[in-house]
């Protein structure tokens, strides 16, 4: 029976016989979706400056609640898109990194700490461990699409990780830090959802903690787009996908 289409035969030494899943048009629609994030993220920093006055007067009673809650909607729609293109994103990334864990089967790299099943797991709930299991999940997809590697090639695991992934793990780590100075008032230091006290003393008496927060937040999607582009190519190398 002939290999479903996108998929590409491969057999080598010490290696599992099978197919490669091909993951360069995943790669392209994660890297879009990056790249609006990252947009996203500017526009918010931007619209956050633009809100210190607006705090300022509400909390000197100069305008009134529903003033400097109108005054928030253009940030609170830009949440909002960041949020819808967050799951899309999200669902893109578990499908590819799925993928890669299979191909790393077919490539030998046995044993392996993350099978596919589990970087599903890894994605959805890594968050709640700081990032610091995608950060081992990461090391691992590195080192697994290793092109200079041969299929079977036990060294694979001893091979050295880009230092975007530990960067990546650093900023954030970093944002966490950054989210406990806030008080957890939102990504980027304000959030529609926080009282509007707390979100109008954070733009008044931390905006420089808010723009930490959102320079943290710009940096992470650019750290993994970068991250995601150069393990897609070394991963492809090494299926010899086209």
């Amino acid at each position: 029976m002939a290999p479903p289409p996108g998929y590409v035969a491969y057999g080598g030494y010490g290696a599992v016989q099978g197919n490669f899943q091909k993951i360069g048009g995943l790669t392209k629609w994660l890297v879009a979706l990056l790249g609006i994030t990252l947009v996203m993220q500017a526009l918010s920093f931007v619209v956050q400056f633009t809100l210190r006055d607006a705090a300022s007067d509400y909390l000197t009673n100069a305008i009134s609640n529903s003033d400097f809650t109108d005054d928030l909607v253009v940030y609170g729609l830009i949440v909002l898109l960041a949020a819808v293109i967050g799951i899309a994103q999200l669902v893109i990334l578990i499908v590819w990194t799925f993928r890669m864990a299979k191909n790393h089967v077919v490539l030998g790299r046995q044993p392996q700490s993350f099978s596919s099943g589990a970087t599903i797991a890894v994605n959805i709930l890594g968050g709640c461990t700081l990032g610091i299991l995608n950060f081992f999940m990461w090391k691992e997809m590195w080192k697994a699409s290793d092109p200079d590697v041969v299929p079977g090639d036990p060294s694979w695991k001893q091979r050295p990780v880009s230092p975007l992934v530990p960067l990546y793990l650093a900023i954030t780590l970093a944002s966490v830090v950054a989210g406990f100075a806030l008080g957890f008032s939102g990504v980027g230091g304000i959030s529609v959802g926080g009282s509007t006290d707390d979100l109008a003393n954070n733009l008044n008496d931390k905006l420089g903690m808010v723009a930490l927060s959102s320079a943290l937040t710009i940096a992470g999607p650019v750290v993994f787009l970068l991250l995601v582009r150069q393990i897609a190519t070394r991963h492809m190398k090494a299926t010899r996908e086209a």
